[in-house]
């Protein structure tokens, strides 16, 4: 099934919501920060508050590492973006984010710390340490706290989405049933594979001395799980630096296109039980296996409903959140402060 299984990212809600970008869009232009208008701005901050949005601030790191993430999306689908549109849908996905996440500071929604500490640390591992990172931060204008803070921002985003929107979202059989009737081509699967795989995050702007000490553990955890006689699942459960590391790195039944191409070109290149070489990816460095394999074939409803169900699920879920956000910004109130504008989102559409 190609193309059925979209993972809803959080930091996507305007590319799913994009009727309630309407009137966050006519932002964008006037806060583009490559415009001239901007750059004219006498000695400002590295990192300024850009808008205010009901008056929480948006700062200018915020819109920056939104287009990053945009940028990566886009680069994996091989499209290319204008610089000043980038910089415009990462401007109107900041204002959206700011309005769903003041919703659901209003439910009393928190974040989870385990996991604001667990995402913390694997920014510090992608930046080659936290110093590293902290470096980085401050290169921004901005620091470990704030972006603490963004974090937990997102947790708290993502905890009131998968419970006050999603967690109330039902999928019928017959819905189901209907979807599969409507579209047979998506149900044939590709081959695929139960993969593992051991991670040693790092990323590829790493300095030199960290790729290279990474790549070492790396190439000393293949060699554990080649000649100790322990199970591949046992090694990555005590060395893998990823998120599947306490299920034994195991990512269950994945398509090539489920995975960096790296790691897909080494595990589809293996058999059951043999061991790949250390493969190096944007993520960090990679040992892998594989427990079985299967050739592409015509997957029948009793097999697809679970994920039919599931892509059914976030799709309803992102037409609530497409219409909660379009009722949050007939109302919000936006200050392009950089411009000193104040303006009422609802009435610039």
């Amino acid at each position: 099934m190609r193309s059925i299984f979209i993972v809803v990212a959080v930091a996507g809600l305007a590319a799913a919501a994009p009727c309630a970008g309407q009137a966050t869009a006519e932002l964008a232009p006037q806060v583009d920060p490559t415009t001239p208008s901007v750059q004219a701005q006498p000695t400002p901050a590295p990192n300024p508050v850009i808008l205010r949005v009901n008056g929480d601030p948006i700062y200018a790191v915020e819109i920056s590492m939104l287009m990053q993430t945009i940028q990566v999306q886009l680069d994996d689908r091989g499209q290319p973006v204008d610089p000043h549109e980038l910089a415009k849908i990462a401007t109107q996905r900041a204002v959206e984010q700011k309005l769903v996440i003041q919703e659901a500071r209003r439910f009393g929604i928190r974040a989870d710390e385990l996991e604001v500490a667990r995402a913390a640390q694997v920014a510090e591992q992608q930046a080659g340490g936290r110093a590293l990172l902290e470096a980085k931060l401050r290169n921004t204008g901005s620091n470990y706290d704030q972006f603490l803070g963004m974090i937990r921002e997102i947790e708290i985003m993502k905890a009131f989405i998968g419970g006050q929107i999603a967690g109330n979202v039902v999928v019928t059989e017959q819905e189901i049933a209907e979807y599969y009737a409507a579209n047979p081509t998506l149900f044939d699967a590709d081959e695929r594979v139960h993969a593992y795989h051991m991670i040693f995050i790092v990323g590829e702007d790493a300095d030199p001395a960290v790729l290279q000490a990474k790549r070492t553990r790396a190439e000393a955890a293949r060699q554990r799980a080649l000649t100790s006689g322990e199970d591949f699942t046992t090694v990555a459960r005590e060395l893998s630096e990823g998120p599947s590391a306490p299920t034994g790195g195991d990512l269950g039944w994945v398509t090539r296109d489920k995975l960096v191409k790296q790691l897909a070109d080494a595990v589809f290149g293996l058999e059951p039980g043999a061991i790949s070489e250390v493969v190096q990816s944007r993520f960090g460095f990679h040992v892998a296996t594989i427990s079985d394999k299967r050739p592409a074939e015509r997957i029948s409803l009793e097999a697809a409903t679970p994920q039919i169900e599931d892509f059914l699920r976030q799709q309803k879920a992102s037409e609530a959140v497409a219409t909660l956000i379009k009722t949050l910004a007939a109302t919000a109130k936006v200050e392009n402060v950089l411009a000193g504008d104040d303006l009422p989102v609802g009435g610039t559409g």
